[in-house]
């Protein structure tokens, strides 16, 4: 199989990161964490060493759209899903790219808050999750502008995908919709058997063919594939400057305690709200909605 390109990419303006407002805060266009509110703190992780654990069999690019609540401003970039005999990556590569100085600032979109990779290891059932830290460097925490990537493993949970009798083409293959809920969402796939993989973008699998679309069905979280293509690459283990191992629990406490209490993590670091009026300095009792990708 060639490489098949499924869908146009264009490159998005470089957004900050946009929020609803908490209660009886005004609604905020946009944050940035350091400097005069104009400039965002950069969450790069950089890579240090990088391992090839195995070698893809088949490598798909999607288009990530997400938003940090619903009905926020979208922000998109490109991640893509390398499929190997023994290992599957999943890989932020906007993340990749600007960390590696290989694009610059605004022309691939704005890396995931929410993940850079997911490497499963699929006859364990095991999985790698790497999140990079949006508050790193300003509470003191080591990585600084370098940056700071939490790592945790777990167990890949089976999701209960229920498959309709709905169909659809798709990029010019035959797919069919399922759903299943996931760790406090409900998601909506489309998959084709066109091509047998059981996988998909980020934890997204199990189905008898290969993800080409899925969806949230609040909106925040999307994934479009892009392109397919069966040559062969390296599948990599990352290794980054700075690291933090952790669990999944103990990952989604601290998230939730950033967002929700933002100027405890800024180490005496202002943080600054941007809106129409221009930059001004956010309050000590000014608080993020916290909706995560998965709880």
């Amino acid at each position: 199989m060639k490489t098949r390109t499924l869908l146009s990419w264009s490159a998005p303006v470089t957004a900050l990161l946009c929020a609803i407002a908490a209660s009886g805060q005004d609604l905020p266009e946009r944050f940035a964490l350091i400097g005069d509110g104009t400039h965002p703190y950069s969450n790069l992780v950089m890579t240090s060493d990088s391992a090839a654990v195995d070698s893809s069999l088949l490598t798909v690019d999607y288009r990530a759209d997400f938003s940090t609540s619903p009905g926020g401003a979208r922000m998109t970039h490109r991640t893509r899903l390398y499929v190997g005999d023994e290992r599957v990556l999943f890989d932020d590569i906007t993340h990749r790219a600007r960390s590696t100085g290989k694009a610059a600032l605004g022309d691939a979109g704005t890396p995931s808050y929410y993940y850079i990779s997911v490497l499963t290891d699929r006859a364990a059932g095991e999985r790698k999750v790497t999140v990079p830290d949006i508050w790193a460097g300003l509470n003191g925490s080591p990585g600084g502008s370098a940056g700071l990537a939490h790592v945790y493993t777990e167990r890949a949970p089976r999701q209960e995908w229920t498959v309709t009798d709905v169909y659809a083409d798709i990029a010019g293959y035959r797919c069919q919709r399922a759903e299943c809920d996931f760790r406090g969402r409900r998601w909506e796939a489309w998959f084709t058997t066109e091509i047998p993989f059981s996988e998909g973008p980020w934890k997204l699998r199990g189905l008898p063919g290969l993800i080409l679309y899925a969806r949230d069905t609040t909106g925040q979280y999307s994934f479009e594939a892009v392109s397919v293509t069966d040559k062969s690459v390296p599948v990599n283990d990352y290794v980054y400057e700075h690291e933090k191992r952790t669990t999944y629990r103990k990952f989604k406490r601290y998230e939730r305690s950033c967002w929700q209490m933002p100027m405890s993590f800024t180490g005496g670091t202002a943080l600054f709200i941007r809106d129409g009026k221009g930059a001004r300095q956010a309050g000590e009792d000014w608080e993020l909605p916290y909706y995560p990708m998965e709880w």
